[in-house]
């Protein structure tokens, strides 16, 4: 189907809306005011009927953040200016334009010298427009009886960088019977991904717009080796969705997916709302509800005796096949490289000498052989608040929904207990953390063998993931500025010094010390 204007500028960059209706339509022109600036201007071209004004009333609406804002036509007076929010914007109307000379009468040229510019039958200006210009062409989608549109962006490379993204989001949400949704950021991690709240006007319903594009593993190590592949994390949307269609299968309580773009990385899930594991408490660190907690670790403890086979790694879904990584020696080293590369520096102002290193490392390999012959399940790597909801008014049936598993691999169960009891971002005092082993030991129905077993292999991997955490920490201040996690030390050093008080710990303990590892930074 062909723009009705063919004579508008060969472009570099075009994105099509097969079916837009007009409460899509309205939704998309908040995607377009989101990113609109000073000197950008939007060719609304159609025939009468098509939804220009529409869409151009919804843009000016969204730029306002007034949904009762007046925006009459500018048929008759040919421009309508506005000044929304610190952007000079002016709606032009050109249709009655009988001499060229008239555009320079209303500032056509000056408009988008000084703010943003819509224009409506712009091919009577089309000789003055810039080669910047966006173009938007409405069509019929299926006929006359249709109120749905087909519609083409045509715009340049620098609007392909800017608005593809949006385009591509607006259109899943389309797919997904959610394009009427309006889309609100949601605070992400140290992760890439990044996550938005669509909010459906009509159901009055939420989900999760989740952006994970496809990336080239890294970092890139010293070594040459890339850091994703030696700890297993997965670098595109695919495997996720597999997993999150085995994981509900196996009886874990993980988020619907209601449609995805596998080749953007864009996939919406259900919301599972924002009650998580703690309480919110002003001016204060949260604090943990010891109820949510224990369900947490129940739901484990259920998932690791029934739930999952430690053998059944090759896995099929929508995302198609993905075959479960083991928790190796390589990844638990790697893992732990990263407290050395960067929380020593944090702590001591300079690197770790190559022979401490050593020293390190040799240390913890009698504990990964402890890890690598423990008893082996599905290992969701990151179970702590807020990635633990509590679903008492969502769901009848589980208490406690999970997500952040993309990372999941074969490896030991004590790891998510340890990373749930020794939760990262909220402090868990040493009586609640042995509340909460005992609960899962106790549904597990271990002997005493078995829990003693369980206690070192929940220590060795307590040790190793806060030290991996401690050395993130350090990194997102050091390398990209994000100070927020500095209040997380003090915790990690806590739970660093409770696992390493296991006796089976002894060396490992005696190097934390010696080296005053466990002491608090100079910055506390």
């Amino acid at each position: 189907m062909q723009p009705t204007n063919v004579s508008s500028p060969s472009s570099d960059w075009h994105f099509s809306f097969p079916n837009l209706d007009e409460a899509a339509g309205q939704a998309f022109a908040g995607d377009l005011a989101e990113i609109l600036r000073s000197g950008d201007v939007i060719a609304l071209d159609g025939d009468v009927g098509m939804g220009k004004s529409t869409l151009a009333r919804a843009l000016l609406r969204s730029l306002a953040d007034d949904e009762l804002l007046e925006v009459p036509s500018p048929t008759f007076t040919l421009v309508q200016n506005y000044h929304l929010d610190g952007l000079e914007v002016s709606h032009f109307d050109l249709y009655r334009i009988s001499d060229f000379e008239e555009l320079y009468e209303i500032g056509f040229e000056e408009s988008w010298q000084e703010g943003c510019t819509l224009v409506e039958w712009p091919d009577r200006g089309e000789e003055l427009l810039p080669a910047s210009t966006l173009w938007l062409h409405f069509e019929d989608a299926h006929g006359e009886e249709s109120s749905a549109r087909h519609l083409t962006l045509q715009g340049n490379k620098a609007w392909k960088d800017r608005l593809e993204r949006p385009c591509q989001k607006r259109q899943l949400l389309i797919d997904c019977d959610w394009g009427n949704a309006k889309l609100s950021e949601i605070d992400g991690d140290l992760s890439t991904r990044s996550y938005q709240r669509a909010y459906h006007s009509e159901t009055q319903q939420t989900a999760i717009l989740m952006d994970m594009p496809k990336r080239e593993p890294g970092p890139v190590l010293a070594d040459g080796r890339r850091y994703d592949l030696i700890a297993h994390r997965v670098t595109e949307l695919a495997p996720m969705i597999t997993v999150a269609e085995n994981l509900e299968k196996a009886g874990l309580t993980v988020p619907q997916c209601f449609g995805h773009q596998l080749n953007n990385g864009l996939a919406l899930w259900e919301d599972f709302g924002s009650e998580c594991l703690s309480l919110s408490v002003p001016n204060k660190e949260a604090k943990p509800i010891a109820e949510r907690y224990e369900a947490t670790v129940i739901a484990l403890a259920d998932f690791h005796q029934d739930g999952w086979q430690s053998n059944a790694t090759q896995l099929s879904g929508s995302g198609g096949p993905h075959l479960l990584s083991n928790y190796d020696r390589a990844a638990f080293e790697v893992e732990l490289d990263i407290f050395l590369d960067w929380y020593w520096p944090f702590l001591k102002g300079q690197d770790c000498p190559a022979t401490t290193r050593e020293v390190y490392v040799s240390l913890w390999q009698p504990a990964f052989d402890i890890l690598i012959e423990a008893e082996q399940c599905l290992v969701l790597r990151d179970v702590q608040n807020p990635n633990c909801f509590w679903l008492e008014k969502i769901r009848d049936d589980k208490l406690i929904g999970f997500i952040d598993f993309q990372d999941c691999l074969i490896g030991p169960s004590a790891y998510d207990v340890a990373a749930l009891c020794l939760d990262a971002r909220i402090s868990i005092e040493p009586d609640l953390e042995k509340t909460l082993k005992a609960a899962y030991m106790q549904h597990r129905s271990f002997d005493r063998e078995a829990s003693q077993i369980f206690e070192q292999s929940y220590a060795l991997c307590g040790a190793q993931r806060t030290s991996k955490n401690l050395g993130a920490f350090a990194r997102a201040k050091l390398s990209l500025g994000k100070s927020s996690y500095m209040a997380h030390i003090p915790r990690g050093i806590g739970y660093l010094a409770r696992c390493l008080a296991h006796p089976e710990l002894a060396d490992l303990s005696a190097f934390y010390n010696e080296n005053k590892l466990l002491d608090l930074p100079s910055t506390f």
